[in-house]
């Protein structure tokens, strides 16, 4: 993989200012990308939310207790430590590091 650190953006700020959000909808406009959450629950959240936006058949949801991974999934929220390393994705985002 070639790394490119012009692509490399931090988001910072306060609690509760929209930073996942932003980060979320940023995804979103991408062909594909993977959404790395520190909480079970928060990439449930997401996955419902992205689920709703573009389709079940386009989003999958790993975590320590749940896979669901369509064939044609683009778009992955996942708890961090449970992240597919072997896929490449066009948008990664990792929540909380």
């Amino acid at each position: 993989m070639e790394e490119d650190e012009s692509n490399l953006l931090a988001i910072l700020g306060p609690t509760n200012t929209g930073k996942t959000h932003l980060a979320f909808d940023k995804m979103l406009s991408y062909n594909s990308g993977i959404f790395g959450f520190p909480l079970r629950l928060l990439a449930r959240e997401n996955y419902d939310k992205a689920v709703s936006q573009v389709g079940k058949s386009k989003v999958a949801l790993v975590t320590g207790e749940e896979k669901i991974i369509p064939p044609n999934a683009k778009y992955f929220c996942c708890t961090i430590e449970s992240m597919p390393l072997d896929r490449s994705f066009s948008f990664v985002a990792i929540d909380e590091i």
